[in-house]
């Protein structure tokens, strides 16, 4: 329970900033489809999976939450999203 509520506060991050996912995902795993430039500024402090390339400017990234993600990751990485999207 308390994964796939840290994947819904992603999941509102994310959406809040106008991304779009790949498949709309209930459980912990969320598939953002995001500008490649913010998954470059994303990987040099986040571990994720570029699941698929979406088209020449965009790619589908895989992101897992679990019982031991902390909430404080999860409100940093909405914190670092929205700055990146507003650049």
């Amino acid at each position: 329970r308390y994964a796939n509520e840290m994947a819904g506060l992603l999941r509102d991050a994310i959406t809040s900033e106008g991304f779009a996912f790949l498949t709309d995902s209930p459980s912990n795993q969320l598939f953002p489809i995001l500008p490649d430039s913010i998954i470059e500024r994303l990987k040099e402090y986040y571990e994720f999976y570029i699941w698929s390339r979406v088209d020449e400017s965009h790619s589908c990234i895989r992101l897992v939450t679990s019982w031991a993600t902390p909430r404080e990751v999860v409100e940093e990485f909405a914190r670092m999203l929205k700055a990146l999207s507003s650049i």
